[in-house]
């Protein structure tokens, strides 16, 4: 089983975490899915900024401030890999037991991720087990996955995993992630558009309003998908699965 805590230490029970602090929102929806409200101190400053379930209200927040969080004291203090790398370094420096967790990239490393995390923390849960990846057939529709910047999803990653368990093809043919010609879009549409960047006008947006792109698609189903679901992978990565498999029921029939 691939380790996805880069500092590990020893495996504590529940009761003997009652102090846990979150630096960012992955780590919120993970301890607001998993962990006891008795054993939450606190959330990062932005739970409140993307609140979308229930389980996320009511939870107590720190001002992001080493200040703060030393007055709280916590017994374990969580993040992401790409998050809070200052503070979680003088966190650690002042003694702080501090847990990295990182991305996964795969179904597999999902339930791996979830499986260590509920470990951690000392919940009694269960991780979701893992669908088997199928082969897709060739008239399935294609679906690119479109980010901010112009940005899109392609094969080898998580995303890509999951649009073929909900029985698409990737548009996007390169490996990782990379920025789509919009010359091409225009050209050779894809079948469907999952647009996953928050609603804003910022200039980042911009590819999506772009005349060209709306006239090529005047006809195919463009979709707007929360952002935070893509990037924060948990449990609730499964209901994503269906909500695509439905969609695409939906709009093809097939």
């Amino acid at each position: 089983m691939v380790l996805w805590f880069l500092l590990l230490a020893p495996l504590l029970s529940a009761n003997q975490y009652n102090k846990i602090i979150s630096l960012d929102i992955c780590s919120d929806w993970m301890l607001a899915r998993y962990a006891s409200r008795d054993q939450v101190a606190a959330m990062s400053p932005l739970l409140y900024k993307y609140p979308t379930e229930k389980e996320h209200q009511g939870w107590q927040t720190h001002d992001g401030t080493l200040e703060k969080i030393l007055q709280i004291k916590p017994d374990l203090v969580i993040t992401g890999e790409f998050n809070a790398s200052v503070l979680r370094a003088r966190l650690k420096e002042l003694g702080i037991n501090v847990e990295t967790t990182a991305l996964p990239r795969t179904l597999s490393e999902l339930q791996d991720y979830i499986e260590q995390f509920i470990s951690l923390i000392g919940s009694q849960s269960q991780a979701p087990l893992i669908p088997n990846l199928k082969a897709i057939p060739e008239n399935a529709p294609k679906l690119l996955l479109l980010n901010a910047n112009g940005n899109a999803t392609g094969v080898g990653t998580l995303e890509n995993e999951l649009l073929q368990l909900a029985g698409w093809r990737n548009y996007m043919m390169q490996n990782g992630y990379g920025k789509i010609d919009l010359e091409q879009l225009v050209q050779d549409p894809p079948d469907a558009i999952l647009w996953s960047a928050p609603a804003s006008p910022a200039l980042a947006n911009s590819l999506f309003e772009h005349p060209a792109l709306k006239h090529a698609m005047q006809d195919k189903p463009i979709l707007v998908m929360d952002d935070g679901r893509w990037e924060c992978p948990g449990p609730w990565t499964w209901q994503q699965i269906d909500v695509l498999t439905k969609l695409r029921e939906k709009w093809f029939k097939k």
